[in-house]
């Protein structure tokens, strides 16, 4: 393989996910292999991607982010006439840390405090979690431990 262009685009975990996905379905179909390491790599990166506190945790289960995200997020920031005041980057930094309150935002966004007031980052993160959803409760993980305690499932 030849890499013609590099860094011609950038991919957001989700693509990568997908993309992962495809490709071991792809493989189990043709029952086939791939290249020597390509198992555990495949493993590994699904694995990261999958661990907490990534939006991809449930992504099995959940179906939250599709291909068409990326399009109706952009619709909802242009609702809100925030759209042209993101960088790509930050697009793509939201995309894959999916932030559930502004301070988590403002380490996304650069200078979040002197490019928005309070009402536009509050519009940002309400436009966010409409479109990416919220991150599970952290009182299921606690409820799943007392059932346990319990010796229920």
């Amino acid at each position: 393989m030849k890499i013609l262009e590099s860094q011609n685009a950038v991919l957001t975990n989700y693509e990568v996910y997908q993309h992962l996905m495809d490709r071991e379905r792809m493989l189990k179909e043709k029952r086939r292999r791939g290249p020597g390491n390509l198992a555990t790599l495949v493993k590994e990166v699904l694995a990261y991607l999958k661990t907490p506190p990534s939006p991809l945790v449930n992504q099995e289960k959940t179906h939250q982010y599709t291909a068409d995200v990326v399009a109706r997020l952009m619709a909802r920031l242009n609702e809100a006439n925030l759209n042209q005041d993101l960088a790509k980057g930050e697009i793509l930094m939201i995309l894959n840390i999916r932030p559930s309150s502004i301070a988590v935002l403002s380490t996304v966004i650069e200078d979040m405090e002197e490019r928005f007031n309070d009402d536009e980052q509050q519009a940002i993160l309400d436009s966010i979690l409409e479109v990416l959803g919220h991150d599970e409760p952290a009182g299921g993980e606690e409820i799943k431990g007392e059932a346990a305690e319990n010796g229920t499932s």
